[in-house]
């Protein structure tokens, strides 16, 4: 497949059959699809940014989003890990088990990451005290987090309450993303925050060693119980990984603070 342009029609924003249709009739790159082939609003979007290599902003979906933001905002992140044969007592096969979480509030930030044995009790505790009582929480792709927290409140029930209390106040920064209010032609149709960050912002995750969700729950299992020599350096490079998450999502809202601020119509 090396022989596909850089957008390709495989980079198509849910393409599936549309993609192969377009594929087969000869047609790789997104920005030489014919006008006249029906795609989606969405799809429609990222064809006109690949041909006209402009972003789109729509300022007003943008503005509703952010009037959203309750102050203070906490932007938060889970790293998880699961596996096939359960480690604890009651867990399920493949059960994502938080182990690390990464919070930014005023421009403080607040992490926890587990030592080794069942995390959740302590995840839990530790969450609860930096996690105040009023403000939005941002994360990115709300349905993880409130997998979490859900499974949380099942174990330790004396926290169903709090934790009903927190879903209250979710936001997800995934939206306005998901629904194309913002896209670049970088991301390459998809919405995910390692393609989002650099789009928006400029900024990457390639100057460190641990860059996604996959790699951090490996280097966790294998740091806490492999035999591994190097678990010191494996937590350092954890907490950095997870702090950009969330401090990356402080990035992306005041750039998109920015562009609502701008002057001019949907293209930017």
């Amino acid at each position: 497949w090396g022989f596909l342009p850089p957008s390709s029609v495989f980079d198509l924003s849910r393409g599936g059959k549309k993609s192969f249709e377009l594929f087969a009739n000869g047609i790789h790159s997104i920005k030489d699809i014919p006008e006249d082939f029906k795609l989606s609003d969405k799809q429609g979007i990222q064809h006109e940014c690949e041909r006209t290599g402009k972003i789109h902003v729509n300022k007003e979906k943008i503005k509703e989003f952010l009037d959203t933001l309750e102050k203070p905002a906490y932007y938060l992140d889970f790293e998880t890990f699961s596996t096939a044969v359960p480690l604890f007592d009651g867990v399920k096969p493949y059960q994502q088990i938080p182990f690390q979480f990464s919070l930014h509030i005023n421009g403080k930030h607040f992490e926890f990451l587990a030592d080794g044995g069942d995390p959740r009790a302590e995840f839990i505790k530790e969450l609860q005290k930096v996690l105040g009582k009023d403000g939005s929480i941002v994360v990115y792709n709300q349905s993880f987090e409130k997998m979490i927290l859900k499974q949380l409140a099942e174990k330790f029930p004396e926290y169903e309450e709090w934790v009903s209390s927190v879903f209250k106040r979710i936001v997800d920064l995934y939206a306005p993303f998901r629904n194309f209010y913002y896209y670049n032609p970088k991301q390459k149709g998809s919405a995910s925050i390692k393609k989002v960050l650099p789009a928006v912002t400029g900024k990457d995750y390639s100057d460190l060693e641990i860059a996604d969700g996959g790699t951090a729950s490996v280097s966790y299992l294998h740091s806490v119980y492999g035999e591994c020599k190097e678990k010191i350096k494996i937590r350092e490079d954890l907490l950095r990984y997870c702090e950009l998450d969330t401090e990356g999502m402080i990035w992306i809202v005041e750039d998109l603070e920015k562009l609502k601020a701008e002057k001019g119509g949907e293209l930017v």
